[in-house]
Formats: structure tokens, C-alpha cells, sequence
């Protein structure tokens, strides 16, 4: 029995509200997984075509949402790798403009200094 994309997005709808509990208890911010189900339900719709219908459409969504969460964390932890924390880069400073203004100083010392 073939369904069609109207039918499958009505079910789509009907389920949300288990796909956003299953993404809380995944991601356990609200706000992530709001974003996770967003991700999810919009890589659903573009392969909607690999789903079988006949199949559960809830199992099927659980494991896009599922993989999405791994993509996720491990996005996470790349960018962690990549960047430094936020902390680390306190005391960053340019040091030819350092340089510059230490000699602008040393300078102006000296030509306070009496010629002798």
C-alpha cells in the first residue's frame, strides 16, 4: 500500500511531541533539542524517498535523530579541539604593539634625561 508524502507528513506531525522528549532526554537542553528535531524532521523530508513504507515511521525517525545527535557531539568535539577556549585567550595581546609602546616610553624617559 503506497502511501503518499502528504500522509507521511501528517504522521510526521502526530509524532513530534515523542521525537522532541526523545531529543531532550538526548540532548538535555531544551533548546538543542528543539534544534535537533528541526535537523531531524528536515533530513526526514529530504530522504523521504529511503523510507519503506510498511515499516514503523517512528523507528525510523528515531534513528535519524539518533545519528543527528552523534553527528553533533562529535561536531562538538571537533570544534573544542580546534578552538581554545574562550578563557585561554584572556592575555592575548599583540606584542609588536607592546614593542612599540615600550620603546615610545623608553624614549621619552631618555629625553627627559640631562644631557650629561
Amino acid at each position: 500500500m503506497s502511501q503518499s508524502v502528504a500522509e507521511t507528513q501528517e504522521q510526521l506531525i502526530a509524532l513530534l511531541p515523542r521525537f522532541r522528549r526523545f531529543a531532550r532526554t538526548l540532548a538535555r537542553n531544551p533548546d538543542d533539542a528543539d534544534d535537533l528535531v528541526q535537523l531531524a524532521l528536515e533530513r526526514a523530508l529530504t530522504r523521504l524517498d529511503q523510507w519503506q513504507p510498511g515499516t514503523r515511521l517512528d523507528s525510523w525517525m528515531y534513528g535519524i535523530l539518533k545519528n543527528a545527535w552523534i553527528d553533533e557531539v562529535r561536531a562538538r568535539q571537533r570544534r573544542d579541539r580546534v578552538h581554545a577556549p574562550e578563557e585561554l585567550g584572556e592575555h592575548v595581546a599583540d606584542t609588536a604593539s607592546e614593542a612599540h609602546l615600550d620603546r615610545l616610553s623608553i624614549e621619552a624617559a631618555l629625553a627627559r634625561l640631562p644631557e650629561e
